[in-house]
């Protein structure tokens, strides 16, 4: 009797009376007045979880912050005014915003409806193009802060590696990819042959960052194409869902190669003259042939 009696109360405790919809809704609202923020500080930490969690999980939102953490380390290299520099993070601060409504906007629209919608599409088009709007005119107030800084920067550059060897540069390419498919017939495993490590892309945007980094021997050019090399890692990683240690892999080969056949080129007229005496070597007559010869000396 006694344990029939526990389990009727246990019953009792366990069943909850069923609410109606409104009730349901006035029991959420309660919820959240007490889990709204309180202080400033409460506030502040939500804020910051919202940011990364959008960094997470948005690729769009990690590109334009790597991005945007660029051109801020570049605008370092230059005298910019105060305005200027101001505008620039202004800009680069409107993008990012622009970014997160976006994705704001399409986590709304798929809490309130799974199913294909106009005006779903037609929301997240909109704030699509919000974003793209925010993006040119960012590159247009890039290049009015940049043009003219940049343009003889640039010339620079250019004449530095085309006033280099050019076969040392199509040497680096050539070899860099060829590695690169023979490790994937080697170590590629399944029917997906392009996805398969290491990345040709990815050793080559880093072969060619050294190779730029060695030749111009400016920091700010090699920081360009440094972080543009990562940029093009952290598309792949995210495309082919690559694990980052295969990415880092690919990165080093190409390195080494770059630094491999740029040696060699230093070296390149020791290098000739140690195949001239070993040429000569195995041409020139030994003493032993002189003794032996017949002929009359030169003396």
């Amino acid at each position: 009797m006694e344990k029939s009696d526990m389990n009727k109360k246990e019953e009792n405790i366990t069943k909850k009376p069923r609410l109606t919809k409104e009730e349901a809704k006035q029991k959420r609202l309660d919820e959240l007045k007490h889990t709204k923020n309180k202080t400033f500080f409460t506030a502040m930490r939500h804020a910051l979880d919202g940011v990364i969690r959008a960094f997470k999980t948005e690729r769009n939102l990690r590109i334009d912050y790597i991005i945007g953490l660029f051109v801020l380390l570049c605008s370092l290299f230059f005298d910019f005014s105060k305005t200027e520099f101001a505008c620039l993070c202004l800009t680069i601060g409107f993008v990012i915003f622009a970014e997160m409504i976006n994705s704001t906007v399409e986590y709304i629209v798929d809490l309130i409806t799974d199913k294909y919608d106009d005006r779903a599409k037609a929301a997240k088009d909109i704030a699509a193009g919000g974003v793209l709007i925010a993006s040119i005119v960012a590159v247009i107030v890039a290049f009015f802060l940049f043009a003219d800084k940049l343009t003889m920067a640039t010339t620079s550059v250019i004449s530095t590696i085309f006033s280099s060897n050019l076969y040392i540069l199509f040497t680096i390419i050539f070899a860099v990819v060829i590695l690169a498919v023979i490790l994937k017939g080697i170590l590629g495993k399944g029917a997906n042959y392009s996805q398969a490590y290491p990345s040709a892309r990815v050793a080559l945007a880093f072969g060619l960052t050294t190779y730029v980094y060695i030749i111009t021997k400016s920091i700010l050019v090699g920081g360009v194409a440094l972080i543009l090399s990562i940029i093009i890692a952290q598309i792949r990683v995210e495309n082919t869902k690559t694990r980052p240690i295969y990415m880092i892999i690919s990165a080093i080969i190409g390195v080494l190669v770059v630094l491999i056949i740029y040696q060699i080129t230093l070296m390149k007229p020791e290098l000739s003259n140690i195949l001239h005496n070993i040429c000569l070597l195995y041409t020139s007559p030994s003493p032993r042939d002189c003794s032996q010869s017949r002929m009359p000396s030169s003396a």
